[in-house]
């Protein structure tokens, strides 16, 4: 079951650092945007933050899966979720480290494709360096997924 979490957001900073360890930014787009759990059997197993970037655009600022339930599809149906509560949105956007390579594999397979890049965004704005996949994340990459209106 996926429900918005309105009271407390700030609860579930530190929690989404797992996914965006920097904390700053984290407050940022909770504090203005929406966060959504799926839950189950009552525990929330996975996340997804959003924020409305313009009239057409929706920003997905965080999608977590806690690590003992990654592979079964509950960030697929976060992401389906907020792409259907949006209807009225065209254009959607998620970005994702120039390292995370399983992110950017699920992103295309839901039909995400690269649109463009900050560099050194990692460098810049976190202040310890990230590294997965063998490499340093330093650029931050952005997947779009546009529809008719």
């Amino acid at each position: 079951m996926i429900e918005e979490i309105i009271e407390n957001k700030l609860d579930y900073a530190s929690l989404l650092c797992e996914s965006d360890p920097n904390i700053n930014l984290v407050e940022n787009y909770l504090r203005d945007g929406r966060l959504f759990a799926y839950y189950e059997k009552q525990t929330p197993v996975a996340f997804i933050a959003v924020k409305e970037i313009n009239d057409t655009t929706v920003e997905i600022k965080n999608l977590l899966t806690l690590e003992n339930y990654r592979g079964h599809g509950y960030g697929k149906a976060l992401l389906q979720y907020i792409e259907k509560l949006y209807q009225n949105k065209t254009t959607f956007l998620i970005g994702t480290a120039n390292s995370s390579m399983t992110n950017m594999l699920i992103y295309t397979k839901l039909g995400y494709t690269y649109d463009h890049k900050v560099e050194n965004f990692f460098v810049d704005y976190y202040p310890q360096d990230i590294y997965e996949n063998g490499m340093q994340a330093t650029d931050l990459l952005y997947f779009i997924k546009t529809r008719a209106n």
